[in-house]
């Protein structure tokens, strides 16, 4: 399996999404769905779940944005004086085809840039926060240079990194290698030491380690200095910021042998792997030091309704807009008056998140 998502948890599903298509150049993929059912709350291990969600996709055949906002259990914001230092997901990297056009964007869309760009023509990174302050940095060069050979839409970004901040460098790489099936990589493949300076810790001692899922890099960091503040008590993976990532296949097979790798290290999911006929099947895990991952298998024919293609227009374009709104709640699922078949509601019961 290989990364496939990113996960996040905004206060207002609908600007955001929005920002990212504007912004960073992000397609609408899927439905905005509602959800409430007890299944939403066991699979992430939350006490509740009530949330909507809506996908975007970039130019990896198989990755998306997924993002939720929760009404239940009620969202706490981002902490204050938040550092890229602190323990959790730390941020991630988007590679931009046109670097210069993406900062126009930026610029069109009340983005602020936390300093000025670094590096030569070509190789230039700069950072900022996206409405709900997620750290993403956009990379004129992509860390991995030939992880892009079938692109779905040569003009739409790329994820090619994710940051996470942990206390315990080798247990966290561990985990990803041995269990996730990660291939470790150079340490600076991602940063080197001068780049602490994009975010505001110039000098910072840390140690890093990166490991390789498909075309997205891992990057795991453990500081010295400052030393990394811990979540805070209660944390909850619906809090405002990165939820998780998830690791994805559309083979059957290959989801059942990672799965059983994770259970023969230890791990289980909170509730055991939740399957939709003929959709998706989806098990959470929690790591040694509390990050949350997604298992995710996804039947072919299921890609569009799970939100991984583009959603598109009658005439074959790219569509800005989501396709129709469902509403699923426990008693039932309910779609709008232009939704033809329950049948077809059906498939947004699996909790991908």
């Amino acid at each position: 399996m290989e990364c496939c998502q990113l996960a996040l948890s905004t206060m207002d599903l609908s600007r955001t999404h929005w920002w990212y298509q504007r912004a960073l150049g992000f397609l609408a993929a899927g439905e905005r769905r509602y959800r409430d059912a007890p299944q939403f709350a066991a699979v992430p291990d939350l006490p509740d779940a009530a949330l909507d969600v809506w996908c975007l996709v970039g130019r990896q055949p198989f990755m998306q944005v997924e993002m939720f906002e929760f009404t239940r259990p009620r969202m706490r914001p981002r902490r204050e004086g938040w550092r890229r230092s602190d323990i959790g997901y730390a941020g991630f990297g988007v590679q931009v085809p046109d670097f210069d056009r993406a900062l126009d964007r930026i610029s069109r869309t009340s983005g602020e840039l936390l300093s000025d760009p670094v590096g030569p023509i070509g190789d230039r990174r700069v950072c900022l926060f996206d409405p709900d302050g997620v750290l993403v940095e956009l990379m004129e060069r992509h860390p991995l240079p030939a992880a892009l050979t079938a692109e779905a839409h040569a003009d739409a970004p790329a994820i090619c990194s994710v940051t996470l901040v942990v206390p315990d460098l080798e247990r966290a790489a561990r985990f990803w290698v041995d269990v996730l099936g990660c291939v470790e990589t150079a340490p600076n493949a991602v940063h080197e030491p001068e780049h602490e300076s994009l975010w505001g810790l110039s000098g910072a001692r840390r140690e890093t380690a990166v490991v390789r899922s498909g075309t997205v890099l891992l990057e795991l960091v453990q500081y010295q200095g400052p030393m990394s503040r811990r979540r805070r008590a209660g944390y909850l993976i619906s809090d405002q910021g990165i939820l998780n990532v998830a690791f994805g296949t559309t083979n059957a097979d290959e989801f059942e042998r990672a799965y059983a790798r994770a259970v023969a290290h230890g791990f289980r999911g909170h509730t055991a792997p939740w399957t939709v006929q003929d959709v998706a099947t989806v098990v959470y895990l929690t790591d040694p030091q509390g990050f949350s991952v997604e298992c995710l298998h996804v039947q072919p024919h299921a890609l569009a309704r799970m939100g991984f293609i583009a959603n598109t227009t009658a005439e074959g374009g790219v569509s800005e807009r989501a396709g129709d709104s469902v509403r699923e709640v426990s008693h039932g699922t309910h779609t709008n008056a232009r939704s033809e078949t329950n049948g077809d509601a059906r498939a947004a019961l699996v909790s991908h998140t």
